[in-house]
């Protein structure tokens, strides 16, 4: 990471000093009489044209934190003297971005730049056209920085159709679940440290028994951590398929796909998550709940929260910093068992295939992407209100969960960038050690850079949609009356909108994709 952030710095010197070269200069190294074109008219021909001012519009997912108006104040005077351009972020909630996302295509919105990623469809908006393809030309010369940050790796697994619609995060991160929960109610009944699913139970069924003003934990639809920690982690299995339960065993290198829900593990799930739902783990209208966990944990609703380890850890900061009382921690489930690393298109940023201003939301994302002021603006505030580097460059928060802006509030996941991502100061040692633990445990498998072309099965994955909603949604938040049949009939309703269709194109690519990459 120290050599990734002096090598961003060698890039950036080098860009100022070819931006602050002369005509003087360049014209006294030139002989008299010479035809050669100066290196200062040089750098001008390959000189962006920034004389017109534009007006960008980015839309991310996640709720907006209370100061981000005056952060993107400071952002777009930087912007305006840097590339004479200013940008407005318009957040998708969490409640709606399902819904909302498309729309934005499917109604012609005018807008730039568009947060993307593998788990909400990316290959599947690239291939309807919904994101620019951005050539190798295009990002030499409009984003350069990042093309010599970001790894080969990183662009192999973002393309689709071998095309780039997406500048990836950089930032290489796990994508198992990890809990929080309230440590103070976890002494308080003699509950020992969480290692297991099971000791989670333990903990959820003493909350329920116990606490009657707590939801033990309030899980809502768009939820995944439960499947993934019950499933993912007694399996080792990758979902390739968005909205299907067809997945990859990645300790199996054959790349043989398995339909999980035709599993025996599939079932105890589904009976166990029927089971606490009975037991009053989450509340009865966790269908139409749109309410994160991590926030309802925060707010004091929930005794527990589950999601990715940086939410996690970012939380149990907040709510320690508000709350110390509730001695709030985390806690990683897999106990020992294998562990992946996130694909690169897991997080990342898109340019809309109809944007005015392709060129320049480029180079906007190639400032906030290398450019540390821009970067330590747009991921943790402004520096002496929402935050301060600490002597060995960690973040400190300020004000904790009463801060207008708290680090990552801004959802500038698709610009994180590893040589610039900071650790926060008083982040849980847990976290760290989560962090070790899974990296020692990490598989390695070539199919964690597959990804699906699924120009051929476009309408069977439309039609899975809505199973996934009407059907699977009820299963994972246990709302059914037998747990058996309602698995029996997701299956048929899967076979019905073609998922055969599905994972005979699917194993072809993955069957293709392994023989080209021995």
């Amino acid at each position: 990471m120290k050599n990734l952030r002096v090598l961003m710095a060698v890039g950036l010197t080098a860009s100022m000093l070819i931006a602050g070269c002369t005509s003087k200069t360049a014209t006294e190294a030139t002989p008299k009489g010479s035809t050669e074109p100066t290196a200062a008219a040089t750098v001008a021909a390959n000189k962006p044209d920034i004389s017109k001012e534009v007006k960008l519009k980015m839309y991310l997912i996640g709720d907006a934190p209370k100061d981000l108006g005056l952060v993107y104040e400071e952002v777009n005077k930087m912007l305006k003297k840097d590339i004479n351009a200013t940008v407005e972020p318009v957040f998708l909630s969490w409640g709606d971005y399902v819904q909302k996302y498309p729309l934005l295509f499917a109604t012609g919105e005018d807008f730039d730049l568009i947060y993307a990623a593998n788990w909400y469809k990316y290959s599947e908006f690239a291939n309807k056209g919904s994101y620019k393809e951005l050539t190798t030309d295009m990002l030499n010369k409009y984003a350069p920085l990042t093309m010599k940050e970001i790894p080969k790796e990183a662009w192999d697994q973002v393309k689709v159709q071998n095309k780039i619609f997406m500048i990836p995060s950089s930032n290489k991160d796990f994508a198992m679940a990890t809990v929080g929960v309230r440590g103070d109610l976890r002494e308080k009944y003699k509950i020992a440290p969480l290692k297991t699913v099971d000791d989670f139970e333990k903990y959820l069924d003493t909350i329920a028994k116990n606490e009657p003003s707590l939801v033990p934990f309030d899980e809502n639809a768009a939820g995944y951590a439960l499947y993934d920690m019950i499933i993912g982690a007694e399996t080792s299995t990758k979902v390739t398929v968005s909205n299907t339960l067809l997945s990859l065993d990645l300790k199996d290198k054959s790349g043989k796909l398995i339909d999980v829900g035709q599993t025996p593990q599939y079932l105890e799930y589904a009976k166990k998550m029927a089971d606490w739902s009975k037991r009053g783990f989450w509340s009865k209208n966790a269908l139409v709940n749109k309410t994160p966990s991590k926030d309802s944990f925060l707010a004091g609703k929930s005794s527990s929260m589950a999601g990715n380890s940086l939410d996690m850890s970012n939380t149990v900061t907040a709510a320690n910093q508000k709350h110390p009382e509730w001695k709030a921690e985390m806690f990683d489930l897999y106990n020992g068992k294998p562990t992946y690393v996130s694909n690169y298109s897991s997080n990342g940023m898109s340019i809309n295939a109809n944007s005015k201003n392709p060129e320049r939301a480029l180079m906007m994302l190639d400032l906030f992407r290398n450019n540390e002021d821009y970067f330590n603006l747009t991921t943790y505030g402004i520096k002496g209100k929402h935050y301060d580097l600490t002597a060995d460059k960690k973040v400190q928060a300020l004000n904790g969960s009463d801060s207008g802006y708290k680090p990552d509030s801004g959802s500038p996941w698709g610009w994180r960038t590893a040589g610039l991502y900071k650790a926060l100061s008083d982040q849980p040692a847990a976290f760290t050690a989560i962090k070790e633990t899974w990296t020692k445990t990490a598989i390695t498998n070539p199919l964690l850079n597959f990804v699906l072309d699924t120009t051929n099965i476009k309408n069977e994955l439309a039609a899975i949609k809505n199973v996934k909603d009407q059907y699977r949604d009820p299963i994972n938040l246990g709302v059914l009356a037998d747990a058996t049949e309602a698995v029996k009939t997701l299956n048929a309703k899967y076979k019905e909108a073609g998922l055969e269709k599905i994972q005979a194109e699917a194993q072809k690519q993955i069957d293709d994709f392994l023989k080209n990459n021995k």
